[in-house]
């Protein structure tokens, strides 16, 4: 895969407030301000782009919380799973070179984002494989393998999402605890009995679990890779294996690494973009026990890009 540049810049154009000139009437007089300027003067402009930047910021918040709902997965349609124990990325079925840079990209996204990273070397638990057929490598896993991949989901569940078509297939295995620490078990549980976690918080505002990512394993078909650069690749594997997105996210106009599959490669930013860092870098930085995290989100998106 020839490597391109991983990056993408996304420009936000605001008018300049600070320093604007404005005009008063004269001095001397006291006729009210003449509705046409004076000759050789400008009218005051400043409240037309103050008008203009509000709406400017007003679309931008819309298309960002769009795109923030629409990428991130909740857990019991509350709190949103990240890594809380150091990420060791491995990448597989590749050439050593490639994989060594995939490695480095994660940890340097990562490192960026505030996620917690692993010292090398480290027990792999951000499992990266491409292969030829996904179907056929999901179904060599050998017993205890599976186990660990997918843990006590339902097998029902699991083998949707092997049979479902998917240029990149990531299955998330996550644990709970309390916002102190403590834990709770494994998600992926098969059984229908309930789990005596904590005692249930009534507040309208908080969670009384907070999600982490124990294992993610992300398989790529080898044919969807025809035209995508290495530093793509890195990127949107980076992207998804250190936030929990949500299968099938119609994106839309939103500049993100994410469309890598949904066209042609050349079509798909050639990295990482300012939204996908922003995101990642605030959703490590998001309250956990918020119920209104995605929020949190996207305005600190938007605060950090409109500074």
């Amino acid at each position: 895969m020839p490597t391109k540049s991983p990056i993408l810049a996304v420009a936000t154009t605001l008018a300049v407030l600070a320093g604007q000139l404005t005009w008063a009437a004269d001095a001397g007089s006291s006729a009210p301000a003449a509705t046409t300027p004076a000759a050789g003067k400008l009218p005051d402009t400043s409240e037309t782009q103050e008008v203009t930047v509000t709406a400017n910021r007003i679309e931008l918040e819309r298309k960002v919380s769009k795109f923030v709902y629409q990428i991130a997965g909740l857990q019991n349609g509350e709190g949103m799973a990240r890594w809380r124990i150091p990420v060791c990325p491995i990448v597989a079925g590749v050439a050593q070179q490639e994989g060594d840079f995939t490695i480095r990209r994660i940890f340097e996204i990562a490192r960026a984002a505030g996620v917690p990273r692993a010292e090398e070397p480290c027990r792999p638990n951000l499992l990266v494989f491409v292969t030829p057929d996904a179907k056929q490598f999901f179904s060599g896993m050998s017993t205890h393998t599976r186990l660990l991949t997918f843990a006590w989901a339902l097998p029902s569940v699991i083998d949707e999402f092997i049979r479902t078509p998917q240029p990149v297939r990531v299955w998330y295995r996550t644990d709970m605890s309390t916002p102190d620490g403590r834990p709770l078990g494994d998600t992926d549980r098969s059984d229908a009995s309930p789990i005596p976690l904590v005692q249930p918080d009534h507040s309208y505002t908080r969670i009384s679990a907070i999600w982490g990512m124990r294992r993610v394993t992300v398989v790529v078909e080898q044919a969807r890779l025809q035209g995508v650069s290495l530093g793509q690749f890195a990127d949107y594997v980076a992207m998804a294996g250190l936030s929990q997105i949500k299968v099938g996210a119609q994106l839309g106009d939103a500049p993100t690494i994410l469309k890598l599959f949904d066209a042609t490669p050349k079509a798909a930013p050639d990295g990482m973009s300012d939204w996908d860092r922003a995101f990642l870098k605030s959703l490590y930085a998001s309250e956990s026990t918020s119920k209104g995290q995605r929020g949190q989100i996207a305005h600190t998106i938007v605060r950090d890009m409109t500074r």
